[in-house]
């Protein structure tokens, strides 16, 4: 991988038959609240290049700044934001898909994603007070008292900010299309968990996979069950490590952190750290007698501190995350599940 300017590295050489093929990492910042980004400091959306035809995956927060970054990076390679002929969402997350309704207005771009993603970006960002009351009910009936709620539109709001949100997908995928790109041709791998239409792009001419966030090279994505999410999220993405594990991958190119080629060894780590954080779960949920899952999350060890220190925005990740692994147990047959005046409890079987 070479870097050809501040920000911007060339991921695949050019086969010297090929006039340019090209693949190119981008970087842009993001907006400077931990409350909103849990962390992370950036995103990384890839530029491909190849015989006049071109294809952006991910686009950052709509933010001027995210904007500015993509421009100056995109001349710097002889191209602009009004130049992107297709842009593909790995999902409908804000710090993945916050540009696309002003780069659709801006270059016309075909822009496509995963067809379980449009309900979820529309009532997210275009619909969203009904969703705000469904969860308002949702983390009630899981254990969070109504005092504390509040965090839940506090949550809300600010991020809705950061999203130019599109109506439709020029292109709804399945999973399993073949989107080609002059000599580039990339494989729509479907990976739901970390949200229900995330998606992969394989290219298995030169052993790329574009992983969004379904594989980071350090922390694990967020798996959450949620009033928009499936029955049993973890289950979903356990099953989507599986899928991409067959496909011959020489180096993964992640939406964070950097890129690695150590592909089945990170796929055997982040199947360990389930497996200790499932143990986990289970020792927090006990023999005592039935719990929430907010009294869970509060007994379960977070890196980013005690749960009711938590940010609101990252409470609210911890909170679905907690679920995602006790429903994940009950599909297992090791936790019972069941409600009882308006509370949803789980127990040791």
């Amino acid at each position: 991988m070479k870097k050809v300017h501040e920000g911007i590295y060339q991921l695949v050489t050019p086969f010297p038959e090929y006039r340019r093929q090209e693949a190119y990492r981008l970087r842009e910042e993001l907006p400077h609240n931990p409350h909103l980004t849990k962390g992370l400091p950036y995103v990384l959306p890839y530029f491909i290049v190849s015989r006049g035809d071109n294809l952006l995956v991910d686009c950052g927060w709509n933010t001027d700044d995210a904007h500015q970054a993509l421009q100056e990076q995109l001349q710097e390679l002889g191209s602009h934001p009004r130049e992107v002929r297709n842009l593909i969402l790995t999902h409908s997350h804000p710090d993945h898909c916050g540009l696309a309704g002003r780069l659709k207005a801006e270059a016309g771009c075909t822009v496509m994603m995963h067809e379980r993603e449009v309900d979820f970006m529309r009532s997210r960002y275009l619909e969203p007070d009904e969703l705000l009351k469904r969860m308002h009910e949702w983390v009630e009936k899981h254990g969070v008292p109504v005092e504390e709620q509040t965090w839940m539109e506090r949550a809300s709001m600010p991020v809705r900010h950061f999203v130019s949100p599109i109506e439709q997908p020029d292109v709804a995928l399945k999973g399993g299309e073949h989107i080609s790109v002059g000599d580039f041709v990339f494989e729509v791998v479907w990976t739901p968990g970390h949200s229900p239409g995330h998606v992969c792009l394989y290219e298995p001419n030169h052993r790329l996979l574009l992983t969004g966030d379904h594989i980071l090279p350090v922390i694990t994505p967020n798996i959450s069950l949620h009033p928009q999410q499936s029955d049993n999220p973890l289950a979903d993405y356990l099953e989507s490590l599986e899928k991409v594990a067959r496909l011959k991958v020489d180096r993964i190119l992640p939406a964070h952190e950097w890129d690695i080629d150590w592909f089945q060894r990170r796929l055997e780590e982040m199947r360990a750290h389930h497996e200790e954080r499932l143990e986990e779960m289970l020792r927090a949920v006990g023999t005592e007698g039935p719990v929430t899952a907010a009294d869970v999350a509060r007994r379960i060890k977070w890196n980013t501190g005690p749960y009711d220190e938590l940010p609101f925005w990252m409470k609210r990740a911890a909170l679905g995350e907690t679920l995602a692994h006790l429903r994940y147990l009950v599909g297992q047959g090791r936790l019972r599940e069941f409600e009882a005046d308006g509370r949803v409890y789980f127990q040791a079987v």
